[in-house]
């Protein structure tokens, strides 16, 4: 496996998770979604230039990419394994509770520069994806519907993702060349 996607809703841990993956592997390079679609202030590029930034990254021999389901139409067909991250809704709500507090009028590391976490901004955008759970995790399982050829990790608890990036770390011992 050199090529992995961590996806799920907002707040439920891509950023870490993706982290602790590429320390795993480091020579696996950590791609965020959000760094290819957002400009600064929040603004999207045009989804046209979103879809080449995207399509230029998983065109490479390696990666591990991290954002939302909006990724996966693209991303999916170069993957060979996806962790779902789905915690419970109090486990999403308190870290969108907590973040733009963590992060107060800085941008986060995965983010490019000029996006800058403001509470009262980034709570209206957590409550809206807070009551967006159910279209969320439809569409992320729609795009795995009939998926049987990757490795797919659903993890709804640390434990679980703690057991996927041990996995991830064996893969890529396992796969060194001996000398």
């Amino acid at each position: 496996m050199r090529k992995l996607i961590v996806t799920g809703a907002n707040g439920s841990g891509k950023s870490h998770t993706a982290a602790l993956l590429q320390n795993a592997r480091p020579g696996i390079p950590l791609v965020s979604f959000d760094a290819l679609k957002l400009m600064s202030d929040w603004k999207q590029h045009p989804r046209s230039k979103i879809d080449r930034r995207l399509s230029q990254a998983v065109a490479t021999d390696a990666w591990i990419i991290e954002g939302g389901p909006s990724l996966l139409d693209l991303a999916l067909p170069s993957a060979d394994a996806v962790i779902w991250l789905d915690p419970s809704e109090f486990v999403r709500g308190w870290r969108l509770a907590v973040r733009p507090w963590l992060n107060f009028g800085k941008t986060r590391s995965e983010l490019p520069k000029g996006n800058v976490d403001w509470p009262i901004q980034q709570y209206q955008f957590a409550f809206r994806s807070l009551q967006k759970r159910r279209e969320i995790r439809g569409l992320i399982a729609a795009a795995f519907d009939g998926e049987n050829t990757k490795r797919i990790w659903h993890c709804t608890n640390q434990r679980q993702v703690d057991i996927a990036v041990d996995e991830w770390r064996l893969d890529g011992a396992m796969s060194k060349p001996r000398n």
